[in-house]
């Protein structure tokens, strides 16, 4: 069998390992020794059951907290997990990662340059996709109920390591668009244009769900399409000077290419994805449809209209609003250019560098 290693055991990381498994995968899975009490379950008898659009009870070869081990007899490094977690996964990977190894990261968020900045010459190839493939949540312990499956589009750091990595790659998750570079599909990222209109419009019932709990696509509102769609266009306007035509909303909607979505027919698609209604949350401020999407999208998406020279009014609302209700700053500890080791870079030097991974 071939093998991977899993890094996480959240929702999206447990469903992975049990589809991967059952198309012929043997999978390691590491989880942070802070939570791995709470997979006592799956240490034990190295079992998941999936249920929904995937159905299938597999197995794993070890959930362990010791890196090493986890990956050790694997080629392929596959990171499961929010992004807020790749700087404490990139400290435990130094001086265990190799060089001939590859970290394929479900999302990035921009994080293959954070793994080449907190890594330095001993960081692989790294692959990072625009979205987490599966729309699933666990339901108990080593149980999950997966209600989608969504294309993935792929990048690579250096972008002329795609020759070599693809077809690999392609075998886990399919793989439905290659970006040029990192930056692309950092400025594709689905979640920050999604789910910011319909958090910051409510708020209000975020922190105080009604009974039964709070479900953000339930009470996606034309207001919420509406800021939305402005958060997307002020991306856009970014990509069109890097050189990038951006449409992620567009491909979550399914459109064309050549449409321009608007707010109605956002509010259409949100109300009518079978896949999404069933989700329920956030149910508080702290969730990371809120801690996630702004540090690690929107601040590195203004931070490059920064650099660009491209005026993000939308972007910079939201950023503030939510730094207001977290009593956090969020400009000062997201994803700005000096994380990302794009400090001091012209646009052309940074474009040069994602392009063949050198300074």
């Amino acid at each position: 069998m071939k093998k991977v290693a899993i890094i996480g055991a959240g929702n999206g990381a447990i469903t992975m390992a049990a589809d991967l498994n059952r198309r012929g995968y043997a999978v390691n899975m590491y989880e942070q020794p802070e939570f791995i009490g709470k997979n006592a379950v799956l240490r034990e008898t190295k079992t998941i059951r999936v249920t929904g659009v995937i159905d299938c009870t597999s197995h794993i070869e070890m959930l362990t907290d010791d890196m090493e081990e986890a990956i050790k007899d694997v080629t392929y490094v596959l990171i499961v997990t929010p992004s807020f977690a790749h700087e404490s996964i990139a400290a435990k990977l130094k001086g265990v990662i190799r060089k001939d190894q590859v970290l394929v990261l479900y999302p990035g968020a921009f994080g293959a340059l954070i793994f080449r900045e907190l890594l330095g010459d001993e960081c692989p190839v790294v692959a990072e996709a625009n979205n987490l493939p599966y729309d699933t949540r666990l339901k108990g312990d080593a149980l999950a109920f997966c209600s989608g499956i969504n294309p993935i589009n792929m990048s690579f750091f250096p972008a002329d390591a795609k020759d070599k990595y693809y077809d690999d790659i392609n075998d886990f998750i399919p793989i439905q668009y290659v970006y040029r570079d990192v930056l692309e599909c950092g400025l594709s990222l689905v979640n920050p244009a999604l789910h910011s209109g319909a958090c910051v419009i409510n708020i209000g019932m975020i922190e105080q769900p009604s009974r039964g709990g709070f479900h953000m696509y339930e009470h996606f509102t034309p207001g919420a399409a509406k800021l939305d769609v402005a958060l997307d266009q002020e991306r856009k306007a970014i990509g069109r000077a890097l050189g990038y035509e951006l449409r992620p909303v567009e491909d979550f909607a399914g459109k064309p290419a050549g449409h321009q979505i608007n707010w109605k027919e956002l509010y259409m698609q949100m109300h009518g994805d079978v896949s999404l209604t069933a989700i329920s949350g956030p149910n508080d401020i702290w969730n990371r449809y809120l801690t996630e999407d702004c540090p690690n999208g929107l601040v590195p998406w203004a931070a490059l209209a920064e650099l660009c020279g491209v005026e993000v009014p939308t972007m910079h609302a939201v950023i503030t609003i939510y730094s207001h209700i977290h009593e956090r700053d969020w400009w000062a500890i997201g994803r700005k250019l000096d994380r990302l080791g794009l400090a001091g870079m012209t646009k052309e030097q940074v474009l040069e560098f994602v392009r063949t991974g050198k300074k």
